[in-house]
């Protein structure tokens, strides 16, 4: 009895063309919805409104509005080339995979747009495990800009990023981090000492962003800046890298301090289109 009249009240609550089954509490609009997210779910490369409205049994147009939908809410993630992927929520529920994708794809127009506007190489990093990871680069007009080519991975305890990386995690992952890097010296002015990491951590935390200067190649400079989530978290950082021979790095790299963070900003809208 409970059962009917709770079923009846929805009814009538419901816009026209919705109904609730004698035999169940199913909505329509909701069950596609599941549908298109279970498609999404399982996704190894982005893939297109009709191909998904095919794999579901939904016509183009509802599948399109489920996806829109999707999509600001942070389910689903829609490439420049209008297809999708899993968006952030449903990322992190799963694999990080299919959304540093997304990531590399939406950075890359921004980071191209400043590399040519200050003719220098940048650099999107991620954490994977005790390094980080470079998943999207642009390089500057020079012959030779003296970065590591896109993907490479860098000790997490040497570079301006990993710091960056580091710099929000809870005290007990970082420790584990440290503990499993081993923080092997690299030049004369690799950090090794942890209790000095951690006071360079908290700076970093205090003043967010980092410079490095010869700690994990001799001459080397870079400078970066946090890339946050919807929520506030770190996702990646951001560098201008490539600089050799600075004198006077603590300064010099400050005049690229408000670029990288207009960057950095512009990336995390792109990505999260509620904030927009």
């Amino acid at each position: 009895m409970m059962e009917r009249n709770m079923n009846a009240q929805l009814n009538e609550q419901m816009q026209p063309g919705e109904q609730i089954s004698s035999t169940s509490t199913t909505i329509k609009m909701v069950d596609n919805a599941l549908k298109v997210l279970d498609v999404l779910r399982g996704l190894q490369d982005r893939i297109g409104v009709n191909e998904i409205a095919k794999q579901t049994g939904l016509n183009p147009s509802t599948t399109y509005r489920i996806l829109k939908t999707l999509t600001v809410n942070g389910w689903a993630f829609q490439f420049s080339d209008d297809r999708y992927l899993p968006g952030e929520k449903l990322t992190f529920s799963t694999e990080k995979t299919n959304f540093h994708l997304a990531l590399s794809d939406v950075a890359w127009f921004i980071m191209k747009e400043y590399s040519d506007r200050y003719n220098r190489a940048l650099n999107l990093m991620v954490r994977e495990n005790d390094h980080c990871k470079i998943i999207q680069q642009t390089r500057s007009r020079n012959l030779v800009d003296y970065v590591c080519p896109i993907y490479s991975k860098l000790p997490i305890y040497a570079c301006a990023c990993g710091k960056i990386l580091l710099s929000e995690l809870p005290v007990s992952l970082v420790e584990r981090i440290i503990h499993s890097c081993r923080m092997v010296p690299l030049t004369e002015r690799t950090i090794t000492d942890p209790d000095l990491f951690w006071k360079n951590i908290r700076e970093t935390a205090r003043q967010g962003f980092s410079i490095e200067h010869g700690e994990s190649s001799e001459n080397g400079s870079c400078i970066a800046v946090p890339v946050r989530d919807s929520s506030g978290t770190i996702i990646a950082a951001l560098s201008f890298t490539g600089f050799i021979g600075m004198t006077n790095p603590e300064k010099d790299l400050l005049e690229y301090l408000s670029p990288l963070k207009e960057a950095s900003e512009q990336i995390s809208k792109a990505l999260y289109t509620t904030w927009m």
